[in-house]
């Protein structure tokens, strides 16, 4: 007879809460098991689907039946070992994929892992969002945009998912590349800054470089799968000040050589100092540095003075210095930005 495990134990491993030691223990525990008939492994697809339906369902039972309050209560200790039966099976079920199939494939269980793992991120404001990413690199979200990742990244690449625009710095590792699945495109960074617009209900889908390299292909199922630089089989390779555009009416990729989008100085890294200034003069200074368009919506603000150091600062985090500094929010409205 095979050792029970706690169920406080159970469910700090479901739960992702144990330690290493203590996952390692249920690991043990689990993998007991594989020396017992494995009933699965001669079941088709469908079968093992509705195997484990009638396995849930049945968990389900359980649970009810030990939840149930007006159910006399005749042995504690059975209706503990009841429960930890239900976890137990549902902790089978979680990983039953992963091990009891580990001869199908030796990836399964780390993509399961993965995806029980990633992290999601909707920008539903209207300012700019910015996050910090497991690798030490930094996304900014623009408004509704969305961001999905892995809490830890794969050893081969650094793989993320994104809709609408986003602008990256991605720290180097060529070890590891960083690549970009969105809506239309893939992009493969080579550690440099860019912007990606891509958000599935547009026309066109673009990236531009503002410092390094990056590579863009359009979406497929290959492009998707493959890690490295691919130029016989059409990724286009970007420098700083180039761009490359997506046509979703011709399923077409094209790059333009010379990009001098002035919608992308504001992510330019400045040095700027504010010695006891009024907010009337800074704004035209923000201007003129990140060429934008600033407007103040409510006239006291241009009687607030500010004394900030904002050397290596681009826009948004000058915006986010200002909110938290003198509690001034941002609205951006197509492109103007409405201090208030």
């Amino acid at each position: 007879m095979k050792e029970h495990l706690s169920i406080e134990l159970l469910e700090r491993y479901i739960n992702g809460e144990c330690t290493d030691d203590e996952a390692t223990l249920v690991k043990q525990w689990y993998q007991s098991f594989e020396h017992d008939t494995n009933y699965t492994s001669a079941l088709n697809a469908s079968q093992q689907k509705e195997l484990e339906e009638k396995i849930y369902n049945s968990i389900l039972s359980n649970i009810d039946a030990v939840n149930d309050q007006d159910a006399p209560i005749i042995n504690n200790r059975s209706n503990t070992w009841l429960w930890v039966g239900a976890v137990a099976a549902m902790l089978l079920i979680a990983i039953m994929i992963g091990l009891f199939r580990k001869t199908n494939t030796g990836t399964q269980d780390t993509l399961a892992s993965n995806q029980q793992e990633m992290v999601s991120i909707t920008n539903n404001s209207h300012r700019i969002y910015k996050s910090k990413l497991p690798d030490g690199s930094t996304v900014w979200l623009n408004p509704n945009a969305q961001l999905k990742y892995p809490k830890r990244f794969a050893a081969s690449a650094r793989m993320v998912f994104m809709s609408g625009e986003c602008f990256f710095e991605v720290t180097k590792n060529p070890e590891r590349p960083f690549i970009i699945s969105s809506h239309s495109i893939i992009t493969k960074v080579w550690g440099t800054s860019f912007r990606v617009r891509d958000n599935g209900q547009s026309s066109e889908a673009d990236v531009a470089v503002v410092t390094g390299k990056v590579s863009v292909s359009i979406k497929t199922k290959q492009s998707v799968n493959n890690t490295r630089l691919n130029i016989e089989n059409g990724d286009v390779m970007l420098y700083p000040h180039q761009k490359a555009v997506y046509s979703v009416h011709d399923h077409t990729l094209k790059p333009i050589t010379k990009s001098d989008e002035t919608t992308l100085k504001i992510w330019n890294h400045e040095d700027l100092l504010f010695d006891n200034k009024l907010m009337k003069d800074i704004v035209p200074a923000l201007n003129a540095r990140y060429k934008t368009h600033i407007v103040v919506a409510n006239e006291k603000l241009n009687r607030y003075m500010l004394n900030a150091d904002f050397t290596g600062f681009n826009l948004p985090d000058v915006l986010e210095a200002l909110n938290k500094s003198l509690s001034i929010d941002y609205e951006i409205k197509n492109n103007t930005i409405e201090l208030k």
